[in-house]
């Protein structure tokens, strides 16, 4: 098979990627090594794209290599990618991500280290996910024969961060540190069940509810400082509690007991011999290592030297005849086996030996190299085989236009190209004479149908965008929305009158807008592109709501006093059509009230193409406070108001009155 290996920065990551493309090699494979240090650039991206692998395998997410537009590169090349995670992968994860991958799951494969981490990813519904443990290079990790150990001496390598001091100033910080004084009084303990068993105490119960509603979240602001503060005083816990024998300790940032040697960080590739010189080395794992075991075990047995390490459940799928003379369950554990092994050295040696070659049959890259190629080689995609969001038709694009949509310009100039959602990729142009900006082709008719009815109120576009994926979710800041706009309504009606008059909204979705009016005494209608939303508005409050557009044939003339728009302007590719409707069904002085994005608004000209209102298809058109004058004095309007909104940065709202 061809394989791509990237290797990224870090302290361990660049060695173990090294290790791997060195064993799929050995193995008979075509592979080629990339490097990445922060970001990707074409000539990286080409040098793959030539290699034309079967598949790409990278640490963690290094290798989904994304644009600043959030296209994922190698998925869109139709090259699969293998990721690696030999650490808490939902340190990464986030929302992009997780629909990119449940989305195109064929090109993704999870091989994750911890079982705890595994099933939680299991359970978001990711599809390939398999477990899998670290290993060792035996040609980096070797004995060397004039390397004698040093009896009594006992070593530990790994950083100890001189500790941050918690405050106890929010809820966030008295949960870490009960955890932390949890964790060191159970060695043995897994962190994550600790924090299971606190999420009953009462007191936590916020805690609780952000890891069930927010998960990436927790993650980021609770678990992780858990790690890395946690990680500092387990360690440094189990040091001082090693009395009356010499310890040294590499990578140490602070002071210790008077029995601690503190000694300069080693780099990974010169630990073999360091491990070589001690008559016992320590391994004490970080907090995020639920189940797993780090690749220290591995590699000292591999340098034929001894470790005692903290019991991890994967030390008995590892080592089954062993785990338990190598593993320590608590602190006294750990003193009753260190002076044994330090007053037995013919027992430790011969026991060394039986895992040193247990290591050598079992756990050694080309060992994982192998596993990676046998789970995933037939579940690979058909090579050449285009990855590609769901197609529509072939055609997506209308004919190029020589003009502006709104005052029919020949003149204007190329602002923008952008590729959008589903890969539609356009030209935006400004017009020199309304400033008005326009996709340029535009979508088709039929093809924006089938994307507001299949694709934009699907699970996987609403997360994409931010949303919740339960479109019959409306949030606290919408309800407020809903009023504000409710009262700029009504500040240009005799709110005298009763009954308040007739009202439709346009674009109404699952009619949260609706709703509101409704409860001010309006009688209401809705007409919304996406049967499913319209649906749900009749379904969940029994409103008058039209699945279609509107048109000659959807509403009598003179109907309403009001027609509503709420970020709907922008996604009408015939504005001089839609305007011309609006007009019809309102009654003589009645009102258009609208909000759309500010093409000409500060945050869009200091975001320049990454403006997240350059939106194809969705956005075909564009305004600021010219072109909409100018569209709507075309049709007869008296505009009444135009000014920003409060909703988001760069908005405008507007009201105006049909005359005569």
């Amino acid at each position: 098979m061809k394989i791509a290996v990237i290797k990224g920065s870090g302290v361990i990551a660049p060695y173990i990627m090294q290790d791997y493309a060195e064993a799929f090699k050995e193995q008979g494979h075509e592979c080629i090594t990339v490097e990445i240090e922060s970001s990707f650039d074409e000539v990286t991206l080409q040098k793959i794209v030539n290699f034309n692998p079967e598949f790409v395998v990278a640490y963690g997410y290094v290798g989904v290599l994304r644009t600043r537009e959030d296209r994922f590169l190698l998925r869109e090349l139709a090259i699969p990618v293998v990721c690696l995670h030999y650490d808490n992968p939902f340190f990464g994860l986030d929302d992009k991500k997780e629909m990119e991958f449940k989305n195109y799951s064929d090109y993704y494969h999870h091989f994750i280290w911890d079982e705890l981490y595994l099933n939680l990813f299991l359970e978001k519904g990711f599809k390939y996910c398999y477990k899998i443990m670290l290993a060792t290079n035996p040609k980096r990790f070797f004995p060397e024969p004039k390397t004698s150990s040093t009896e009594g001496m006992i070593s530990f390598i790994g950083s100890i961060a001189r500790g941050e001091s918690t405050q106890e100033e929010n809820l966030e910080d008295l949960f870490i540190n009960f955890i932390m004084s949890q964790k060191i009084k159970n060695l043995e303990v897994p962190m994550m069940e600790l924090c299971y068993e606190a999420f009953k105490i009462k007191e936590f119960q916020p805690i609780s509810l952000l890891y069930q509603k927010n998960s990436e979240a927790f993650w980021k602001q609770i678990y992780y400082p858990l790690h890395r503060k946690g990680s500092a005083e387990y360690r440094k816990h189990i040091i001082n509690s090693l009395e009356g024998i010499d310890i040294h300790v590499y990578g140490a940032k602070e002071s210790f007991n008077s029995n601690i040697i503190s000694k300069p960080s080693i780099p990974y590739s010169q630990l073999s011999r360091v491990y070589q010189n001690y008559s016992l080395n320590l391994n004490i794992s970080s907090l995020q290592l639920e189940t797993s075991i780090n690749n220290r075990v591995f590699d000292v047995f591999a340098s034929k030297a001894f470790v005692l390490s903290d019991y991890k459940k994967d030390m008995r799928a590892a080592f089954p005849d062993f785990w338990e003379e190598i593993s320590y369950m608590n602190l006294e554990d750990l003193v009753v086996k260190a002076d044994y092994y330090l007053t037995h050295p013919k027992e430790k040696e011969e026991l060394t030996e039986q895992l040193y070659q247990e290591v050598l049959e079992k756990h050694t890259y080309a060992h994982r190299a192998e596993q990676i190629v046998q789970t995933i080689s037939e579940k690979l995609p058909i090579k050449g085989m285009k990855s590609t969001a769901p197609a529509f038709h072939s055609n997506k694009y209308e004919q190029l236009t020589d003009f502006c949509p709104i005052c029919e310009s020949k003149e204007f100039t190329q602002l923008h190209t952008v590729n959008g959602h589903d890969d539609f990729v356009v030209n935006l142009h400004r017009c020199s004479a309304c400033a008005a900006v326009f996709m340029n082709p535009q979508p088709t008719a039929e093809y924006l149908d089938w994307f507001y009815n299949e694709l934009y109120y699907s699970e996987a576009h609403r997360k994409k965008m931010g949303w919740s994926a339960d479109i019959s979710e409306v949030s606290a800041a919408s309800l407020r929305n809903y009023e504000v706009r409710m009262d700029f309504v009504e500040s240009f009606t005799n709110q005298t009158v009763f009954p308040r008059g007739r009202l439709l909204d346009v674009g109404c979705s699952t009619g949260n807008f609706l709703l509101e009016a409704r409860s001010r005494y309006w009688e209401v209608q809705g007409i919304e592109v996406s049967d499913v939303a319209a649906e749900q508005g009749r379904r969940d409050y029994q409103l008058d709501v039209i699945s279609g557009v509107l048109n000659e044939e959807t509403f009598e003339d003179s109907t309403f006093d009001v027609v509503t728009a709420w970020d709907v302007i922008e996604h009408i590719s015939d504005p001089h059509f839609f305007i011309g409707n609006v007009k019809r069904v309102l009654k003589a002085g009645g009102l258009l009230a609208l909000n759309t994005p500010n093409v000409s608004s500060t945050v869009s000209y200091h975001a320049g193409s990454g403006w997240r209102h350059l939106d194809p298809p969705l956005h075909v058109i564009l305004y600021d406070h010219i072109s909409l004058r100018v569209l709507l004095k075309i049709h007869g309007f008296e505009i009444l108001k135009i000014s920003s909104g409060s909703e988001y940065l760069g908005q405008l709202q507007l009201v105006a009155r049909k005359l005569g």
